[in-house]
């Protein structure tokens, strides 16, 4: 058997502060044994053990999280591995793309960002001039409130033409909410979470590619790509304020050789 470390030792040994090992013992990741006199006493196993929990302290794991960590078997670890993962990626692009929105926030103040949350979405196909599909807002709208069916928010998605617009109108509703009788429904999508760049929009209707350029220019001068279609967003009950949104991702800088 390897001789035991006193905190002082076993705090040199692996560079953790005796403070950090006496909070990881009170949260139960860490267990030294006591001496007959009441003394922390840590074997030579235990180095990899804390070395573990501070660095997944330092990847932002939670207490709770890395206490079911050092229960579970390997296969088990392996998966919360991958889902601190892709919860780590979500968060740098959200730091990426925050760093690109306050470096140019003086210059635009406009664009804003907003992290769009999931929602279900009840599409309709609709074809009209650009600005000119209020009927078809009106109509589908009325259709829904017929049937009882609560609306969150309205949604425009164009999918081809210049003149003649083909596109989607689309409409929020709530998850537990039953979709029966209405006609002629594109589609019913769960529309992702996604991070967004976004813009206010105030001017006539008739002009909304101007917006849709806007957006686009904004996003290709701060090195964002889009993620998805520029989409147009449809709140209040008359459905008078309008954004334009833009889910993004974050282009690297590319660091020149030499």
């Amino acid at each position: 058997m390897s001789e035991l470390m006193t905190i002082q030792t076993f705090s040199k040994r692996t560079g953790i502060s005796k403070s950090a090992l006496r909070y990881y013992e009170s949260e139960n990741l860490l267990h030294p044994i006591r001496s007959k006199n009441g003394y922390r006493l840590y074997s030579e196993d235990q180095i990899a053990t804390v070395r573990l929990i501070s660095s997944l302290r330092l990847a932002g794991v939670p207490i709770k999280e890395i206490q079911i960590y050092l229960k579970e078997n390997e296969v088990v670890r392996q998966q919360m591995i991958k889902n601190w993962m892709k919860t780590l990626r979500q968060k740098h692009h959200l730091l990426s793309v925050s760093l690109r929105f306050l470096e140019s926030y003086q210059e635009s103040g406009q664009v804003y960002l907003l992290e769009k949350n999931a929602e279900k979405i009840v599409w309709f196909a609709a074809e009209a001039n650009p600005g000119k599909f209020g009927n078809h807002f009106r109509q589908r709208k009325r259709e829904l409130e017929r049937l009882n069916i609560p609306i969150n928010n309205g949604y425009l998605r164009y999918l081809s033409g210049r003149e003649s617009i083909k596109a989607q109108i689309g409409f929020g509703v709530s998850d537990d909410v039953e979709i029966e009788g209405v006609s002629e429904i594109d589609s019913i999508e769960i529309m992702s979470p996604c991070l967004c760049i976004a813009l206010s929009y105030t001017s006539p209707i008739t002009e909304i590619k101007k917006g849709y350029a806007q957006l686009m220019n904004y996003a290709i001068e701060h090195e964002l790509i889009p993620a998805g279609p520029i989409i147009e967003w449809y709140r209040r009950e008359d459905f008078k304020d309008l954004d334009l949104l833009m889910p993004v991702a974050h282009i690297p800088r590319m660091k020149g050789r030499g």
